[in-house]
């Protein structure tokens, strides 16, 4: 069964373009977090800073994960585009921005798959 998700290969583009940056962005910050050095610090505050810091880090680390993984469901969404189910379109329209969240998901006519699965070559099915 091949579903349709109706949104614009330029908005998944961009979509799959800030899930990736959000996802480098909170890459940095974990990293930078993680390594943030309690010298200089009585006792006392280094255990605070620790106590703040070790959870936040792995909370941050986390949501790059997310981020990340986000923009992968895209890059394999925007490839299989004609051959995803309605499941995949409606996890896809999730991540969109609010403005495309009431996109519609149907079923769509068989046909052929475009050789770049739906989207512009270099576009959302390309990894950067």
């Amino acid at each position: 069964m091949a579903v349709t998700l109706a949104v614009p290969i330029a908005v998944l583009q961009q979509v799959r373009a800030e899930w990736d940056d959000a996802g480098d962005r909170l890459d940095g910050a974990w990293r930078r977090l993680a390594k943030a050095s309690t010298a200089g610090f009585s006792p006392r505050v280094a255990k605070a800073v620790e106590d703040f810091r070790e959870p936040w880090a792995t909370e941050v680390k986390a949501a790059a994960q997310r981020a990340t993984d986000y923009a992968e469901e895209i890059v394999v969404f925007c490839g299989h585009v004609q051959l995803t189910d309605v499941e995949q379109a409606e996890k896809v329209r999730s991540l969109l921005p609010w403005a495309h969240r009431d996109a519609d998901v149907a079923e769509a006519p068989a046909g052929p798959v475009p050789s770049h699965g739906g989207c512009p070559p270099g576009g959302a099915g390309a990894h950067p």
